[in-house]
């Protein structure tokens, strides 16, 4: 009897224990149930009906150029559109919408599509679109009511935006016989240095016209300059008497005079992007060496590693490659000239600072492509350059950067009355113009005329 009286004890305390906690279980279940009907009672939904992202892919667009584009959200004036056009002549027959709100789950409560010429539906995330017709989407808020509409482009270039065209701006605007000549862009105008042989004389015009050219006398510029040295950099034109080393500059173009530099200067090679000492490049005689230095005016030569072999000091073409968006793609590229042996140089080459010294590597060319009087200029995000070929002139263009080449498409050649020459000026204008002043023609006579040219993408920009 003592034994079931132990054992009833224990099983009423083992009742008791877990009856109150399954109690207090009940109780915490009922208050939470309360809690959650209470604020489910309260909830606001969001009055945002914002676009925040948008993007089309599409099966057909095997190229993934859809997917790939990117699209502006204007909130203000509610429109949705591409800013760099699709290719010409591209086009698919239905797209798949991505349109994402202030949430990704659920953000929206409608959205309203309207095509031309008079159809509107409400569209449901899996459907095919008709983008040709597509004009007008419309957004319902997560709170049922609040609405926004934009307005919808889908940009395709009308005509190949790759064709380059051409047309004549001026003829015979130098003197009938001169030696050598150089075209520069300096302080909102362009100016002509031309030898007449016994002086060097000039001629500018404002840049935007290549009309209505003015001449002066360059007071200070002496006859032995090499107009093919010339370089603008902060705010001076600089040039070199390369047969004494002696570096001359000018603040207008107008009035120069000379630079007192610690060693001779053998060549200009021009701006050098990330340049740590001073960011015009050079190559100067350092005790017989020839040597790249950095300055920023020639009052102040910074000595660096020894030019290489077959780099070109005179003669030669020099363009500045400088992508904003990329740390590794700032240097410049020579082509053209003749080396300190006087002999023709024949490579492409990219300089580079790097830990303080000039580094280099030459591009890969075709191998029947000449650079000898090759004029190099960046255009359109890309190392172009034209040169001679089969008795006319070409352009070449580098994809990399300038590490290797091909030549330009027939789109992008020059006109029938475009004479064969080598050594032009060629300058980029801040229209998206190339200018090309000038030059040698293929019976070694200095031409006095005046080209412009711009692909079809930039005329409406």
């Amino acid at each position: 009897m003592h034994i079931l009286n132990v054992l009833y004890y224990i099983l009423k305390r083992m009742i008791s224990k877990y009856f109150s906690r399954l109690l207090v279980l009940v109780i915490n279940l009922l208050l939470i149930s309360s809690c959650l009907n209470s604020t489910n009672d309260k909830v606001e939904y969001s009055p945002d009906a914002q676009i925040y992202a948008f993007s089309l892919s599409s099966k057909t667009d095997t190229s993934n150029l859809l997917s790939a584009t990117k699209f502006t959200i204007d909130q203000i004036n509610g429109k949705i559109f591409n800013q760099e056009p699709l290719p010409f002549q591209f086009g698919v027959d239905s797209v798949v919408l991505n349109i994402t709100g202030v949430s990704t789950y659920s953000p929206f409560t409608q959205v309203q599509l309207r095509l031309d010429p008079d159809s509107t539906y409400n569209w449901i995330r899996s459907d095919s679109v008709a983008v040709s017709r597509l004009n007008q989407i419309t957004t319902t808020a997560a709170d049922g009511k609040t609405k926004k509409r934009y307005d919808f482009e889908l940009n395709i270039y009308q005509q190949d935006p790759y064709i380059l065209t051409w047309e004549h701006i001026n003829t015979g605007y130098l003197p009938a016989s001169i030696a050598s000549q150089q075209t520069i862009a300096f302080k909102n105008r362009f100016i002509t240095y031309f030898n007449t042989g016994t002086a060097i004389q000039a001629i500018s015009s404002d840049s935007s016209s290549g009309t209505n050219w003015t001449a002066f006398n360059p007071a200070g510029m002496p006859n032995t300059l090499l107009l093919s040295s010339l370089v603008t950099a902060n705010d001076f034109v600089f040039g070199l008497d390369a047969t004494a080393g002696t570096v001359y500059c000018s603040a207008d173009g107008v009035n120069w005079s000379q630079v007192i530099t610690s060693h001779p200067v053998k060549a200009i090679y021009g701006e050098l992007p990330l340049a740590t000492k001073g960011n015009i490049l050079i190559a100067i005689d350092l005790d017989g060496t020839l040597t790249f230095a950095e300055t920023d005016n020639f009052t102040v030569l910074n000595p660096m590693n020894k030019v290489p072999a077959n780099i070109p000091v005179k003669d030669f073409s020099a363009s500045r490659v400088d992508i904003p968006t990329s740390y590794s793609i700032k240097y410049i590229i020579l082509s053209g000239g003749t080396t300190k042996d006087n002999t023709n140089n024949t490579d492409i080459w990219i300089l580079q600072e790097k830990d303080g010294i000039i580094t280099h590597i030459l591009s890969r060319k075709p191998t029947t492509i000449t650079v000898n009087g090759s004029s190099l200029f960046f255009y359109d995000n890309k190392p172009y350059m034209m040169i001679t070929s089969s008795g006319r002139n070409a352009l070449i263009y580098s994809e990399n950067f300038g590490l290797d080449w091909k030549m330009a498409a027939e789109n992008q050649t020059f006109p029938a009355g475009f004479n064969q020459r080598t050594n032009a000026s060629v300058i980029i204008d801040a229209a998206n113009y190339i200018w090309i002043f000038g030059g040698i023609s293929a019976t070694q006579t200095q031409l006095a005329d005046i080209w412009r040219g711009r692909l079809n993408k930039f005329v409406n920009n």
